[in-house]
């Protein structure tokens, strides 16, 4: 990339940030506020195209209209195509983060890693409409030694790129942070959620934060030797009780590093929580362990359970408080066949998104667990015959009408808010 180039991307970057805090100023009248919303929404718009005019083709940009359209009217059947994939590298992680079922072990799908040829396989397949590609879901990308290839090979393809790492498998002093910038990611996230040792070993138990940070650091300076504006690195930091105190402090931890904050909500994967003594052991194809009380005692102790796990980690911040737990705290219970054609929150997974696990199956979203809410599976039929199967469509279905009780079975749309809780 030219130094032009370079500066180019820099400055629009800046204008993005600029333009972001004059919208979200609250003394501004409204007026002003809404001037500033036009103008943060058009800079924005430039900076998209100009960092992402390698990957946007004419035919992408049909089928992102034509996705975008369908799912504004939430038709059940999808002429166009999912143009963004996350691409499971691997289901293995090598920490034990707290809200995470890998992390905290609970049973589900059976551990592996995507085959490299495999993989290759499908970017060839799917590269015509395939703007953005994730590798992370429920592991760490890094722990696959061909990752660096794996990224490689959608960049030449012209997909743009994103990891999700936690950095503990990263290795520095085997030249990995260069293969990472030469690999052409796009987009790596640094899973800290955390400004000090002591919030960062809370979420993730016995990991080093100081080397972590160091990792971070290696990355920055190793790209910008090179002379290439990505990956833009961001930290992550999921906002909990735990945690809140020091959004401000990571804010400066991440300026100082050259990197992007990034602040979101948590899910409390409050569904896992029907398992008896905490990680569940497998049963067949990975079921839940019930917990083996009468049925009223059985509910009143899993609301009690559902209650001490909510209070423990929401936030009090109240703009990274999901409603639906804050009912709950106050009393709400909420019936998964409420849902059932009505939804809380909007979500555009089923029309914009889809996954494609390790082993080539299909789920609607990142919060799909278990293999008996796959929607097929892509090394045993074609994406474009699963996608517009019966279980997509009736997961889209759940979205504006109810869903008869066999097609609601075991399809993770019919009975989530819009959010998987």
């Amino acid at each position: 990339m030219s130094l032009l180039q370079l500066q180019l991307d820099r400055r629009l970057a800046q204008t993005v940030a600029i333009t972001g805090r004059l919208k979200r100023d609250p003394q501004r009248p409204r007026v002003a506020v809404a001037l500033f919303a036009a103008v943060d929404w058009f800079a924005r718009a430039t900076f998209y195209a100009w960092r992402n005019r390698r990957y946007l083709t004419t035919l992408k940009l049909v089928n992102m209209a034509a996705v975008n359209i369908q799912f504004m009217l939430k038709t059940e059947r999808v002429w166009g195509r999912p143009y963004n994939l996350k691409i499971e590298s691997t289901n293995i992680c090598n920490t034990h983060c707290q809200l995470c079922p890998t992390g905290l072990g609970y049973a589900g799908r059976a551990k592996g890693k995507m085959d490299p040829a495999k993989f290759r396989g499908l970017i060839d397949r799917y590269r015509w409409f395939l703007f953005g590609l994730d590798l992370s879901m429920w592991g760490d990308p890094l722990i696959v030694p061909e990752i660096y290839d794996m990224i490689r090979y959608a960049h030449d393809k012209g997909v743009w790129t994103y990891v999700s790492s936690n950095l503990h498998a990263f290795k520095p002093n085997k030249g990995q942070a260069e293969a990472l910038v030469k690999s052409g990611l796009d987009m790596l996230t640094c899973s800290l959620h955390g400004a000090t040792a002591e919030t960062f070993s809370l979420y993730q138990p016995g990991k080093d934060f100081e080397a972590t940070v160091a990792k971070v650091k290696h990355i920055v300076e190793t790209r910008d030797a090179l002379g290439s504006s990505t990956p833009v690195v961001q930290l992550n930091f999921v906002v909990t009780r735990f945690n809140e105190h020091e959004r401000d402090a990571f804010a400066r931890l991440a300026a100082e590093l050259g990197c992007r904050a990034v602040f979101s909500t948590a899910s409390l994967n409050i569904r896992f929580l029907d398992q008896e003594g905490g990680p569940a052991k497998p049963q067949g194809a990975g079921a839940p362990q019930p917990l083996g009380f009468a049925p009223d005692l059985q509910a009143r102790k899993s609301r009690d359970k559902v209650r001490e796990h909510i209070e423990k980690w929401l936030p009090r911040n109240k703009e990274f408080a999901l409603e639906p737990y804050r009912q709950m705290l106050e009393g709400r219970e909420f019936c998964p066949e409420e849902f059932n054609g009505k939804k809380l929150l909007d979500c555009s997974w089923p029309w914009r998104s889809t996954v494609i696990n390790w082993d080539g199956a299909v789920s609607t979203c990142c919060g799909s667990w278990e293999a008996k809410e796959d929607m097929g599976n892509v090394f045993e039929a074609s994406l474009s015959k699963i996608w517009n199967g019966s279980r997509y469509r009736m997961a889209r279905r759940s979205f504006r009408a109810k869903v008869d009780d066999a097609n609601a079975k075991d399809n993770a749309c019919a009975s989530c808010p819009g959010f998987m809780l």
